[in-house]
């Protein structure tokens, strides 16, 4: 390039004289020098010195109750782990490159003088809390983390994931287990459903959760005491499982509260005896269920469903039913109220007496359509149940909102009912899928939909072809559940069925019950107070719920007064707005114990609720040691699980490459600067100019 450039420019230039020529080559050939140079990209070489970087390593030993437990040497596991460190020679370590923390709920960082004396107090384990928190106090670079731990992690939290908080740090995890694969012998009892009410002589389960801990093929004794009085009892084979459940059924002549504990007999070498007992509390009501049915078209299964809540005592059922023309005939299943003071609702304050209404087909013939839209805003601004028993209730788009699912009324057709996973909860439809693996349901007719169900609908059955068949939405503050099936009265002639039990009065029965329960609805008229279980670990959060049924809410929201063992405890006020006819608080206990909540009524009467308190104690029970957790810990990390006697040696093969550090080598380039641009564009221009001068092109 350079030869090139060098000929023509003599040749173009010889005319000017030898130095004007030589002038010109000069600037060019300069010029292209400086681009090949610019090309190449030169740089000069910097030599960077790294200071010496002390690495320090972290012990993390375990102080929660279950290192009291023994190790397989015979001493607690929390002295194993300082014998531990002993031998291995870290605790006297002080040139401050071992660093030690404390764990059981969260991490604490300690002192080796500390360490050797720390007690094993801590009330629970939760690994994956106490890594975070070891690492925001951590030293910027350490080498590895020491767990010195039996594996209790009581925080559910997957080791990978809390593996993650030190692979982000280039931190490894070394375990180091103590502890014995045996748990202490423990049995232990708690009340697995709540019923915060019954009805007089209505049969209740109560249900409780036993679960037994080193104690495979033992029988345990099971006793039910009512007022502190035993009435019932049964014995219990454990087997090879942990968890076992136990049922009784109970029921009342008389209405008031009852207390109820499950008592187990304690087993040989039981370690904790306080959890051998669980109480709730059982209220038991005279008050009848108010029911209001209202249809426009009636037909067999609107007879059968008037008759099925009148034979049941808990229900007080009121029909309105249309005939021919716009006659509307009252029914009440009650004699002992008027009929002619039934009317069809117009309003809000006509249908607050009710619990529950259910719609049959064609319901504009009764009620009209301003009985709907008092129904609409009677379930979204008051909490109401409705429930529409035969599909769609009413043509048109009034209150569109206000059904879960548009059914179509025609092209009907013969199926049966699949319980879904949604509705499992739900003890009506368990009946339903425990009969019909039966086959004891006969087949009914079931409606096609317009559509998929509406926002936060649920299918809790479905037909053969997998398309809704019921469907429950919640609805503004109240709820709403639609059946589109025909013919469900044909289940009361099942063969295999006992007439005065039969599944048809049952799935009614416990449908309406469930609907009222999961509303809040309490039948009781006036003043009532609810707590949302009876019996509540320590540390968790109850609520409370004071509600007004049938009658005028306060002037002002009252006060709850709360006792502990008929202490005082604390007085809890209800915050401003809301629903006036269901005032919601919350609680916190902060010790073990029976409670009672009350208000003072401003008819000058107590309301009062009752729950237990109690401690779940699984840290000094559940005593097995977890080798599994702690091994899938330190792989995710990067470590290993090592044997005490691997301490020593890999604290020195961690620290042993803290001192100087090898130099880093760092290219500056010389050619990215601009000077360089300015004298490439000089000596082109000045070329040019000089060219252009003397008459050259």
């Amino acid at each position: 390039m350079l030869g090139t450039a060098a000929f023509y420019q003599i040749r173009s230039a010889r005319r000017l004289g030898p130095w004007r020529y030589t002038f010109l080559l000069v600037l060019r050939l300069a010029a292209l020098v400086g681009i090949l140079l610019l090309l190449l990209q030169p740089c000069r070489e910097e030599v960077l010195r790294i200071p010496p970087r002390e690495k320090s390593v972290l012990f993390a030993v375990d102080t929660s109750a279950s290192m009291k437990e023994p190790h397989r040497s015979g001493s607690s596991r929390l002295d194993a782990a300082r014998a531990d460190l002993e031998t291995a020679g870290v605790l006297d370590a002080n040139d401050g490159r071992h660093r030690f923390w404390t764990f059981s709920d969260r991490s604490a960082h300690t002192s080796p003088g500390a360490l050797r004396l720390a007690p094993a107090t801590g009330e629970t384990t939760r690994m994956h809390a106490s890594v975070a928190s070891l690492l925001r106090e951590a030293p910027a670079d350490p080498a590895a983390l020491f767990i010195l731990s039996d594996g209790h992690d009581f925080e559910l939290v997957p080791p990978g994931d809390t593996a993650r908080l030190t692979r982000t740090r280039d931190l490894p995890i070394f375990t180091i287990p103590y502890g014995t694969a045996e748990s202490a012998r423990d049995v232990a009892v708690r009340i697995s459903n709540y019923h915060p009410h019954t009805f007089v002589r209505q049969r209740t389960r109560l249900e409780a959760m036993v679960r037994t801990i080193g104690c495979p093929h033992d029988t345990l004794a099971v006793d039910l005491l009512c007022d502190g009085k035993k009435v019932q009892s049964e014995t219990l084979d454990t087997g090879a499982a942990s968890y076992h459940t136990v049922r009784f059924e109970v029921a009342h002549e008389e209405a008031g509260q009852h207390e109820y504990t499950f008592r187990l007999a304690p087993v040989a070498n039981e370690r904790e005896l306080s959890n051998n007992t669980a109480t709730t509390y059982l209220n038991v009501i005279s008050e009848r269920i108010r029911v209001l049915e209202i249809e426009g078209a009636p037909f067999w299964d609107t007879t059968f469903l008037r008759r099925s809540f009148a034979r049941n005592d808990k229900f007080d059922i009121d029909s309105l039913v249309a005939f021919t023309g716009d006659r509307v005939r009252p029914i009440r299943a009650n004699p002992e109220r008027a009929v002619g003071e039934l009317k069809p609702p117009a309003t809000v304050d006509d249908l607050k007496p009710y619990d529950l209404v259910i719609f049959g087909r064609e319901v504009e013939r009764v009620i009209g359509e301003a009985g709907i839209r008092a129904v609409e805003t009677w379930v979204k601004s008051h909490g109401g149940v409705l429930v529409f028993a035969r599909g769609k209730a009413w043509e048109g788009g009034i209150a569109a909102d206000l059904e879960p699912v548009d059914w179509v009324t025609g092209g009907a057709r013969g199926a049966r009912l699949e319980v879904t996973p949604q509705a499992g909860s739900v003890a009506a439809f368990r009946l339903l899928r425990e009969v019909a693996a039966e086959d004891l349901f006969p087949e009914v007719i079931v409606y096609p939909t317009a559509g998929k169900p509406k926002t936060l609908a649920s299918s809790f059955a479905v037909s053969g072809d997998q398309a809704p068949a019921v469907v429950y939405r919640r609805c503004g503050d109240g709820q709403t559940l639609s059946l589109g099936v025909g013919n469900l009265w044909r289940w009361v002639f099942n063969p295999k069925a006992d007439y005065d039990n039969n599944a048809y009065d049952r799935f009614w029965d416990q449908l309406t019950l469930w609907l009222l329960a999961n509303g809040g609805v309490t039948p009781v008229a006036g003043y009532s107070l609810r707590a949302d279980t009876s019996n509540l670990p320590l540390g968790e959060t109850i609520r409370l719920r004071f509600a007004v049924h049938g009658i005028e809410p306060p002037a002002t929201p009252p006060s709850i007064e709360l006792f502990r063992d008929d202490a005082p405890v604390t007085t809890l006020s209800f915050p401003a707005g809301g629903d006036p006819m269901a005032y919601l608080t919350e609680f916190v206990p902060r010790a073990t114990g029976r409670y009672r909540a009350q208000v003072k009524t401003p008819d000058a009467k107590l309301v009062t609720t009752q729950f237990i308190v109690f401690r779940e104690d699984t840290e000094t029970t559940e005593t097995a040691m977890d080798r599994d957790y702690l091994e899938q810990l330190a792989k995710a990390t990067g470590g290993r699980m090592l044997d005490p006697s691997e301490i020593a040696g890999m604290v020195e093969s961690l620290l042993r490459d803290s001192g100087e550090q090898a130099p880093l080598t760092r290219r500056v380039p010389l050619w990215d600067r601009i000077w360089v641009l300015l004298l490439l564009v000089f000596l082109l221009t000045l070329e040019w100019h000089n060219r252009r001068r003397w008459g050259l092109t």
